[in-house]
């Protein structure tokens, strides 16, 4: 004699339709190009600058720029004495400046 109980559940099983292929298109996408971003900073278009020149675009005495070389908060070499701070070091201290307060 065959059990009886439930009925076993059948899984129902979905036909996927076949992928109908991309058409060709003759013509390439077209390129957007980005807008070119000015920079109107007022900073030389120079890698690295001297401490004067940052310490005058960012509105601090050179004392004052020399502590934030040396603490780090503006990059750059120091060749015997001769600073030279790079240019995205003092862009970054300005608008960082502008945001929040004084570095330091």
């Amino acid at each position: 004699m065959a059990k009886r109980g439930r009925p076993k559940k059948v899984k129902e099983i979905k036909v996927i339709e076949p992928v109908k292929e991309i058409e060709k298109q003759d013509e390439p996408p077209e390129i957007v190009k980005e807008p070119e971003v000015k920079d109107n900073s007022g900073l030389a278009d120079q890698p690295y600058l001297s401490i004067d020149e940052a310490a005058r675009f960012l509105g601090v005495n050179n004392k004052c720029a020399r502590l934030w070389f040396d603490h780090g908060h503006l990059s750059g070499t120091d060749d015997r004495g001769y600073i030279r701070v790079s240019r995205a070091s003092i862009l970054r201290v300005k608008v960082s400046k502008l945001i929040v307060g004084p570095v330091l």
